[in-house]
Parts: structure tokens; C-alpha cells; sequence
């Protein structure tokens, strides 16, 4: 897959999500959501799978970002300090213009109400330039600490994310690959999720302001809407999917021999039907810049496991 060719499906997919309003819960596949309930009159029973998965253990550490009438955004807890400040990975774009972090209420997948105090924003980050989405990247400090993990999640620090079956975690809308997303199918506001296998995996420019993009599709069950020459044609599995509008910030999994980890950062996504793309800001790259702002856990560090106290002290 050439960069001309990343590069526009880029820019249509942002001028999609511009025309939104949101960028982007899950788009699954048409047969996942019949076997698990999905009919005509009964479009939100078909995702239970795609829910369940959300519940995970693993995931605990995943955000809601509330504006006061719905739910816009996603996010990731990453860690406590120890003043009890906690810190949440998401999107830049998130934040529009004024990057304030009163923008969102914040509410860990357990329900408990957190209010924002800071944000940093990626400092390669150009909200009018469609080069640097894949520094579309912020971390958001909160008036008080998360308690519902034991422990904070590892963010990936490694080069090997080409290929990987990865998932992905949001509390955004909902749909189907023949549909795309429809508020029909939205009927509960709690996480989904969906798996897929990283297609693309570009470095950072040298300049700073393109690559460092971790990029999938949403292949139909017959193989017939594959994107990427050199990608999966087929889906990974019954819970092959894209994200959807709400799910921006949206964190990106994969296990590795230290655990589960976080590789990418949800900040764009197309139409959300069967031959979609969406792309992620890569986290293995940018340990610098997360650790200015707080000293999160790398899987290529040598005691990645540090807990953080309940307290948050």
C-alpha cells in the first residue's frame, strides 16, 4: 500500500467524520449479529458477543467521555500519580480547538464519575492537517484517581504490530458491515468490541508530521471487500470488525508475552460498512512523549508490572 494512497484514504475518511460530527462503538459483521439475536424490529440484540468481549478483564482500564447528553468519546485509563491524579490516553481531536478538559465528564467502564483538570496534546498534532493523524494523540488528567483496575494497563513498546490480531474498545454507536452504523442498533450505552488484524504499520516521518499510523479494514465474510494488497482478505474471526461513531480515543490490543497491551489509539474511521478502513496513532514510537507527561508501563521495559495502589497514593 502506497503513502498516495494511505494519504487519500485518509482524507476522505476525515471529511467523513467531519461531516459527522464524531469520529470513530462497533460496526461487526452481518453474520456475528444474527447468530447472536440481530433481527429486523430487534436491531440492539445482536451484540452480546461484541459486548462481552468489552467485559473482558483485560480491558478494565477503558473510559466513557460523557458531554452531557451522549456519549462522544472513548479513552483508556493508563495509570495513577502519586498525588491520586489519574491519567487517560485518547484523541486530540477529542478536544476541538480549545482543548479543555471540562469538554467531557469521564466514567470508568465500572460507572465511577471522574472530571478533567489538564490536557496534553501531542505536540506533532495539526488539527487542520490531515498529515499528522497519526499523532492525533492526547493524555488527560483527572481530578482524582481510577480504582477499578488493580493494576494499569502496558502500552506496547515493540516494532512487531504488523499482523497481529488486534482489539479494539470503545463505548461509541453501533452497526452492521451491510448497514454501517444506525442508531437503531445502539440501544445500551455500555463498551464493544471488535477484533481485526493490523494491515499496515507506517513509521514516523522524519519531519514529524505523517506515518506513525497503525491501519485495518473490515473485511466481508466472503473476502470479496479486502482494502490492503498485503492484508487479511478474510475476517480474523466472528468478531471481525471497525469502530464507529463515539469510539474516538478508542484504545487498540494486542497480547503479548508480558500480557495485554496497548498498540494504537482510535482517530479516524470511514463510511463503517464492509471494505471501511480506520487508523490508529501508534503508541510503540511515542514512549517519549508519554513519559514526559506520566511514567506509563512499556512491555519493553524491564519491570513493566508496577501495580498502582487502590488508593491511588
Amino acid at each position: 500500500m502506497t503513502s498516495r494512497i494511505v494519504s487519500a484514504l485518509l482524507g476522505t475518511a476525515l471529511l467523513s467524520l467531519a461531516a459527522a460530527g464524531t469520529a470513530p462503538a462497533v460496526i461487526i459483521l452481518d453474520s456475528t449479529w444474527a447468530d447472536q439475536g440481530g433481527a429486523a424490529g430487534a436491531e440492539g440484540d445482536g451484540f452480546g458477543a461484541a459486548k462481552a468481549l468489552a467485559m473482558a478483564p483485560q480491558f478494565c482500564a477503558i473510559m466513557s467521555f460523557f458531554d452531557g447528553e451522549q456519549i462522544g468519546a472513548s479513552g483508556t485509563w493508563i495509570g495513577n500519580d502519586q498525588d491520586g491524579t489519574a491519567y487517560v490516553l485518547t484523541a486530540a481531536h477529542n478536544f476541538g480547538d480549545g482543548y479543555d478538559p471540562d469538554t467531557w465528564t469521564y466514567y470508568t467502564r465500572a460507572g465511577a464519575e471522574l472530571t478533567g483538570k489538564a490536557v496534553h496534546i501531542h505536540p506533532n498534532y495539526d488539527p487542520s492537517s490531515d498529515e499528522t493523524a497519526g499523532y492525533d494523540l492526547a493524555i488527560v488528567e483527572l481530578n482524582g484517581p481510577v480504582k477499578d483496575c488493580d493494576r494499569p494497563p502496558l502500552l506496547y513498546g515493540g516494532d512487531d504490530e504488523l499482523g497481529q490480531r488486534a482489539t479494539m474498545v470503545g463505548f461509541g454507536s453501533r452497526g452492521i458491515g451491510s448497514v454501517g452504523q444506525d442508531d437503531k442498533y445502539y440501544t445500551s450505552e455500555d463498551a464493544a468490541a471488535a477484533r481485526n488484524i493490523i494491515d499496515v504499520v507506517e513509521d514516523p516521518a522524519p519531519d514529524g508530521k505523517g506515518g506513525n499510523q497503525l491501519l485495518i479494514d473490515f473485511d466481508s465474510e466472503d473476502g470479496s471487500t479486502n482494502v490492503f494488497e498485503d492484508g487479511s482478505s478474510l475476517p480474523v474471526d466472528r468478531y471481525e470488525g471497525v469502530l464507529g461513531s463515539g469510539d474516538s480515543g478508542g484504545s487498540l490490543w494486542i497480547e503479548t508475552d508480558k500480557g495485554w497491551a496497548i498498540v494504537g489509539v482510535n482517530g479516524w474511521g470511514d463510511d463503517a460498512v464492509y471494505g471501511s478502513t480506520g487508523g490508529f496513532g501508534r503508541i510503540s514510537t511515542q514512549s517519549g512523549w508519554v513519559k514526559s507527561i506520566f511514567d506509563a508501563n512499556f512491555t519493553n521495559e524491564k519491570t513493566p508490572m508496577r501495580r498502582t495502589p487502590p488508593s491511588g497514593r
